[in-house]
C-alpha cells in the first residue's frame, strides 16, 4: 500500500516543482495550482505568495508523482 505524501516533483517543474507537487497531493491539475500562484501573485495580499512558495520549495521534498496501484487491463494472470 502506498500513501500520498506532499512532496514536490522537479521532473514536472516549471520553476521548483511545488504546484506540480501540490496538484499531484490534492488531485487536482497542476495548472489550476499554477494559475492560483500567478494570481495570488498579482493580486495585493497581506502576505506576499512569493514568501510562502519559496518556503514550501525550501521544505518540501523532493519526490516524483503519486501513482495508483491500478490493474493492469492487459497483463493476463494464470
Amino acid at each position: 500500500m502506498t500513501t500520498k505524501q506532499l512532496h514536490r516533483i522537479p521532473s514536472e517543474s516549471m520553476l521548483g516543482g511545488v504546484a506540480a507537487g501540490l496538484a499531484d497531493y490534492f488531485g487536482i491539475d497542476k495548472v489550476f495550482v499554477r494559475l492560483f500562484f500567478v494570481l495570488m501573485f498579482i493580486v495585493p495580499t497581506p502576505f506576499p505568495v512569493f514568501v510562502v512558495y519559496i518556503v514550501l520549495w525550501i521544505i518540501m521534498p523532493k519526490g516524483e508523482r503519486y501513482l495508483e496501484a491500478r490493474p493492469d487491463p492487459h497483463h493476463q494472470t494464470r
